[in-house]
């Protein structure tokens, strides 16, 4: 098994659970790390070619912080979490000072504040993922980028081709007061984890 397709319904509904557990984690620690509650919509768990995910997101044009996070261990691969402009100023102005910001030339403090947000909601996924297939992992230190959208994903992507067909995507929507800003996690398995973790989700 190496891609999505070959799952039956039942193991692609244990996958998308990893979704609802992995959201419940984020938001809890999000919560603590801002010191601000936060409110999350169910979230929306896709599996998507790896050739289609710039029409899916349609973010090309869109500024957004990216922090990409490799996973080693029984399951290896990387993850990449986006927030969408709006959010990413939101969270540094929950974080630190309120002030006008150049997003693509932010400094040693702002970099660390969205390196650890990208590190607590990749991480709450990868936590869940283990729990769901049993699998060990182990994780790289966060690498994060502010640019257009295209040019965030066209790394990943790139190296995509070589690793396996399918994306998964869990799309979320946060709350915090009035605004609602959008947040994405996108996991690509290398080849012989995602047969090894599909086959997982079979037994």
């Amino acid at each position: 098994m190496e891609n999505y397709a070959e799952l039956d319904n039942v193991a692609k509904d244990i996958l998308k659970e990893l979704g609802n557990i992995g959201t419940g984690n984020a938001v809890a620690s999000l919560a603590v790390m801002m010191e601000h509650p936060f409110e999350v919509g169910i979230p929306m768990v896709r599996f998507v070619k790896y050739q289609d995910v710039f029409s899916e997101l349609d973010i090309q044009e869109d500024v957004q912080a990216g922090i990409l996070i490799r996973v080693f261990g029984e399951l290896k691969g990387m993850f990449l979490f986006l927030m969408d402009e709006a959010f990413t100023r939101a969270v540094l102005d929950g974080m630190l000072e309120k002030k006008e910001r150049n997003l693509t030339s932010l400094d040693e403090m702002e970099r660390s504040v969205l390196s650890e947000l990208g590190n607590i909601m990749c991480g709450s996924y990868i936590r869940a993922l283990s729990q769901v297939t049993g699998m060990e992992t182990d994780v790289s230190v966060p690498d994060m980028c502010v640019d257009m959208g295209g040019a965030i994903l066209g790394v990943p992507l790139a190296r995509h081709i070589k690793v396996s067909d399918d994306v998964l995507l869990i799309e979320n929507v946060f709350r915090m007061g009035e605004a609602s800003f959008v947040g994405r996690i996108l996991f690509w398995p290398e080849r012989e984890s995602m047969s090894a973790m599909l086959n997982k989700l079979r037994e």
